[in-house]
């Protein structure tokens, strides 16, 4: 279980902090006291990240120092080597911390090991090498810094508005306050408003499966971004997608409206009709009703869907981020069905047959390319 280094500021008393001392403690995230770093002996040999710029040089060492426990997170031995790192310097400290910090927020599933990222087929992987030419570990490192980034500011929005949450690869059901069930998929969140005369849910990410208990005095109301899906009793999927929104039921009906633009998207939306809102237009097809929210069985069925979709929803499952280089090859259509168990082997099977090429640098980014 990866542990939390803190140096002088950990919850409890301690007497070297009282002296003004370097008082190092590695705690477990249940917050359980793991070791004191002072009785580890000196390990092997430490990461050579030489940089000509010294804060450069330990924020590169930090960020391979976590890339490496992420992919053994049971190595005992690599473990105490990242704690004698940490001890023989504060800054060193500093720099693991906040290089920790950043993946937490990120909203990362506990790290992944060898079995649960098998290589996918026809999957390149790229090694992260101990030692790597300086221009090399630069491109490398500042590439996963800004995927970290760039997925903070969106997860800490949605953390503090959600009353529920998963994280990738889980699921959860949510029993609410009437009998209604919620079933959420991975990396989604919600928030619940039962108050008065009302029952609102928010979707504020992913997908989930709602199941109504009917109450004709109190409509259920679904919103999405602008859209509001009213219900008295029936079961019916909500999934956010780029640029909008997509319902289908399973049984019974459904009312979509777009409430920013006081629009009717759809009266009386039926058991067995897909509706997609995407970027202002409305698309409503037919499908199998068996089919609604196959992701609870662990399936992703596309018809005739773009590769850009299929990714967007299949990176959910995923602890890192994926990233779409060629356009051409998003706006390709696919149709199959995937195994959501694998998302690494769907990302494969999506894009092989249209040319394309799977790059993983370990589980925390992959590249889709054409060559």
């Amino acid at each position: 279980m990866p542990c939390a280094i803190v140096w002088n500021g950990w919850r409890g008393s301690c007497d070297e902090r009282a002296e003004k001392k370097p008082c190092w403690r590695v705690f477990c995230r249940t917050g359980r006291l793991c070791a004191t770093l002072r009785a580890l002996k000196p390990p092997g040999d430490l990461p050579d990240m030489t940089s000509a710029d010294p804060v450069s040089s330990r924020r590169d060492q930090a960020l391979d120092w976590l890339m490496r426990v992420q992919q053994a997170p049971h190595d005992t031995q690599l473990r105490a080597q990242l704690a004698h790192w940490c001890a023989s310097d504060v800054a060193n400290a500093e720099a693991y911390g906040k290089a920790e910090r950043i993946w937490r927020l990120t909203g990362q599933l506990a790290p992944s090991t060898a079995a649960q990222w098998p290589p996918a087929p026809a999957a390149k992987v790229v090694p992260l090498p101990t030692r790597t030419a300086p221009r090399r570990r630069w491109w490398l490192g500042a590439a996963v810094a800004a995927c970290l980034l760039v997925a903070i500011a969106p997860t800490l929005s949605v953390r503090l508005q959600a009353d529920y949450r998963t994280a990738q690869g889980e699921t959860r059901d949510i029993t609410l306050a009437d009998g209604s069930v919620v079933q959420m998929d991975s990396d989604t969140a919600i928030a619940v408003d039962y108050a008065g005369s009302h029952r609102d849910v928010r979707l504020l990410a992913g997908q989930a499966f709602f199941k109504v208990m009917p109450d004709k005095a109190k409509p259920f109301h679904v919103r999405a971004d602008a859209v509001r899906v009213t219900v008295t009793g029936t079961a019916f999927n909500v999934e956010l997608r780029p640029g909008g929104v997509g319902v289908d039921v399973e049984h019974g009906s459904v009312r979509v409206d777009d409430t920013q633009r006081a629009q009717a998207l759809a009266s009386a939306l039926s058991a067995g009709q897909r509706l997609r809102y995407v970027d202002g237009l409305v698309q409503v097809r037919s499908f199998q009703p068996s089919q609604a929210a196959a992701w609870r069985q662990g399936q992703l069925i596309a018809d005739e869907a773009t590769v850009a979709e299929l990714v967007a929803e299949l990176e959910r499952y995923l602890p890192g981020k994926v990233v779409l280089r060629d356009q051409s090859l998003g706006e390709q259509r696919v149709t199959g069905v995937y195994d959501l168990r694998k998302p690494e082997a769907a990302l494969s099977a999506v894009v092989r047959p249209h040319g394309g090429k799977v790059t993983a640098y370990g589980p925390w980014l992959v590249i889709l390319s054409r060559p």
